[in-house]
């Protein structure tokens, strides 16, 4: 069954056939007086091997920007670690910061939450479900995990992770070389089977939830645009349950935004729009525009979405830009 908030104007769903708590992965709730035209943010991955500060930065400008809501597409925390003491530490310091800034956050499951047991078991503990759905006006929000169930790691690999990580929080300016540095030696331990399933994009979507969204799809059919969050690009894997809700989402307009991968990507067919997030905070994986610190702009007017990308680093406070003698030619 689902769980209904808010019936009167906005609508909040999470799945209680399984799991019963009133812990929540997400912060605030959506305006009350939320109707058919509104504004977002979307945030693209905070990790894996972050750069201190930029995640934080992206949080005070949206603060002035005053979007209705945000929407995270996963990878909140470093994580992977085994000892569930490691994992709150990490989450106590950025639940703190998304709470203090006092935005309506809504987060979505990445594999570096959600990377190990003790990663799963923190998460319930601390914010109970897995996936949900939310609904304003004329706009369906499905919020996945692409970790469902989540692909656990070696031990050696685990360790190859952390120590790069390491390097490239205590050197950010050389972010590029300690990440083809990892690269590399995850490369030597591979065996050639597995060389070639390393770029395969591997999706777990349990039938469970599968169901829950089907439901939610069939109740409201009604709505004008559809927008899903996940952060493994589905479009991009061989996914037998991300493919049927394709279909189930076939005769709707929808929008469909992951991250995992830090770098911006768009690309549209028929109804269906696919917004590969870039970073906001995570590690580069190039040297692109797409590559850079960004967050994406979402104005819905009509029922019909606009996307606007903001690139952190164009975003400077005006006491930059001290004056200067300007010299005057006469003529």
């Amino acid at each position: 069954m689902t769980v209904q908030l808010n019936r009167e104007r906005s609508e909040l769903f999470v799945d209680e056939t399984w799991i019963s708590t009133d812990k929540r992965p997400w912060f605030g709730q959506l305006p009350e007086e939320l109707g058919g035209d509104f504004s977002f943010a979307v945030m693209g991955d905070r990790c894996g091997m972050m750069t201190a500060g930029v995640f934080e930065q992206g949080l005070e400008l949206l603060q002035d920007l005053r979007p209705d809501f945000v929407l995270f597409v996963g990878d909140l925390v470093e994580g992977y670690w085994k000892n569930a003491e490691d994992a709150r530490g990490e989450w106590a310091y950025i639940d703190g910061v998304i709470a203090k800034a006092g935005l309506p956050f809504f987060q979505t499951i990445g594999n570096h939450d959600f990377g190990t047991q003790a990663m799963a078991d923190v998460w319930h503990e601390r914010k109970g479900h897995e996936y949900y759905a939310f609904r304003t006006g004329g706009a369906l929000f499905l919020v996945l995990n692409t970790e469902d169930p989540f692909e656990a790691l070696p031990d050696e690999f685990i360790e190859i992770v952390k120590r790069a990580t390491a390097n490239v929080h205590r050197e950010p300016e050389h972010a590029l070389e300690h990440l083809h540095a990892f690269n590399e030696e995850i490369i030597g331990h591979l065996t050639p089977e597995q060389m070639g399933m390393m770029f395969q994009v591997k999706l777990g979507i349990s039938d469970r939830q599968l169901a829950f969204f089907e439901k939610v799809l069939a109740e409201h059919a009604d709505v004008q645009h559809t927008f899903v969050s996940m952060h493994k690009p589905g479009w991009k894997a061989d996914n037998a349950n991300f493919a049927r809700l394709e279909q189930l989402l076939a005769a709707r307009p929808y929008t469909v935004f992951a991250g995992h991968f830090h770098t911006l990507e768009h690309s549209r067919t028929e109804n269906r729009t696919c917004i590969q997030l870039g970073r906001t905070g995570a590690a580069p994986h190039g040297t692109g525009r797409a590559d850079d610190n960004l967050m994406l702009w979402v104005n819905v007017r009509g029922g019909q979405p606009s996307f606007r990308v903001i690139h952190l680093d164009g975003v400077t406070p005006v006491e930059d830009y001290a004056p200067k003698l300007h010299a005057h030619s006469e003529g």
